[in-house]
């Protein structure tokens, strides 16, 4: 199969430098306690530049008094990452910090304590009173590192740059994950070699805003388990978008492995990343039977078939002549599927696919149960008056069947004869 990571067009190749790493020093932010008059402790960042923390609780009424406190607590301003603190302004209501009091370093902080303001818990340098009403943050802040641009080729999965002088160091960048709203979810007790589905088929998020998917979830199915290797190995087109089936599977276990596949848009945007190889494990019911049977008139004390009973899809029958006439050969015709009825999944909403129920011409519903034990052998059954379809397995989410106009197939229509020329489907309903 294909990488499942897609790179993004471009790799951004990061230039270490060793002068120049921080701009001139500058306004990095203003904080004015009006309008955070909820924040009274802990710690608080600012537009991802400064974080402001109190030692403990302190009271601001949302005007110009600003951050006090009765028992002392100090109040620091640190950096956030990526920025670098000078120096700071504090200013307060009353008192010498009217006009702004600079105090400087890295980690700037005064000490709030019974309605005044100082510089230090000390209380010996006044600052003003009754409390911290603005901050002026003064500093730097990182400069964007420079590197050469990556020459990324998204069809080879290489890229080129030109080396400077100086260290480089290479970070890769993705697209986004592909990501499913609903995953796939197995199906289990369908007859082996049918075309029954084993999946309910999962379903991707869409781009934004937009109807577009993220991606298409592909389908792997093995009759045993594979290991990372093993999966990795798998050429692009032996996934397939199909919802898997029974057809080629035995009775027992089955592995569907499934993932989906990002979508590949000129738009970035639109350009997402493989999801993640998930594995679901089905089991799979007995294949159904046939038997063999020569036509009218055919001696039986010299033709024979073997096997003739309980014969299985795929499997060789042997046929032999014992007389004495010459044979030209022998036609073999496969018996016309009895009439049946199409009892449709639409786009399989509930995992269990389109289902037959099988009767003759002019039978009851209830008639057809009797006469055609294939349809009990699917699954279908007349629970408390009403058809349904394995309410043992799908629990308490009972399938009743419905006709085109909504009919319910109970109480006395199912006694009464079939009406082909309706369409018929599954509803869910709970257990009655």
């Amino acid at each position: 199969m294909k990488t499942i990571s897609r790179f993004i067009l471009t790799l951004v190749a990061l230039l270490a430098v060793t002068t120049g790493a921080w701009a001139d020093e500058t306004p990095l932010l203003t904080i004015e306690s009006k309008y955070y008059s909820s924040f009274k402790s802990g710690s608080m960042t600012f537009d991802d530049k400064v974080t402001v923390t109190f030692s403990g609780s302190v009271e601001n009424d949302g005007d110009e008094c600003g951050w006090f406190a009765f028992a002392a607590r100090t109040l620091t301003v640190t950096a956030a990452e990526g920025y670098t603190i000078t120096s700071c302004k504090f200013y307060t209501y009353e008192g010498t910090a009217m006009t702004g009091y600079t105090i400087e370093g890295e980690s700037p902080s005064v000490c709030l304590t019974g309605g005044t303001v100082y510089t230090d818990a000390s209380t010996s340098v006044f600052v003003g009173q009754p409390g911290i009403s603005k901050i002026e943050v003064y500093g730097t802040a990182a400069s964007a590192a420079s590197g050469p641009e990556v020459a990324w080729n998204k069809t080879t999965k290489t890229g080129t740059f030109t080396m400077p002088g100086g260290n480089v160091t290479l970070e890769p960048e993705y697209y986004p994950q592909a990501a499913l709203t609903a995953a796939p979810t197995a199906i289990n007790d369908v007859p082996a070699t049918t075309d029954g589905a084993i999946v309910k088929a999962g379903t991707v998020k869409n781009i934004g805003s937009t109807t577009t998917a993220q991606g298409t979830v592909m389908y792997y199915v093995s009759p045993t388990a594979l290991d990372a290797a093993a999966l990795l190995a798998l050429a692009a087109d032996q996934w397939t978008a199909d919802v898997p089936t029974a057809a080629h599977l035995a009775q027992g276990q089955a592995y569907v492995y499934y993932y989906v596949r990002g979508n590949d848009s000129d738009n970035d945007d639109e350009n997402f990343s493989d999801g993640d190889i998930q594995m679901l494990t089905v089991t799979l019911a007995a294949a159904p039977t046939y038997a063999v049977t020569f036509a009218e008139g055919t001696d039986p004390n010299e033709w024979t078939a073997s096997p003739n009973t309980d014969v299985t899809k795929g499997q060789t029958v042997t046929v032999t002549y014992t007389g004495s006439k010459k044979v030209i050969g022998v036609k073999a015709e496969k018996k016309a599927e009895a009439p049946h009825l199409v009892i449709e999944d639409k786009n399989n909403f509930f995992g269990i696919g389109n289902q037959k129920f099988y009767f003759t011409e002019g039978e009851t519903w209830t008639e057809a149960m009797a006469n055609h034990p294939e349809n009990a052998a699917a699954g279908w059954v007349i629970y408390n008056d009403r058809l349904r379809f394995k309410p043992d397995v799908y629990g308490y989410a009972i399938f009743i069947l419905r006709s085109g106009d909504y009919y319910i197939i109970e109480d006395t229509i199912l006694n009464q004869p079939i009406d082909t020329s309706k369409t018929y489907m599954f509803e869910g309903t709970n257990p009655t």
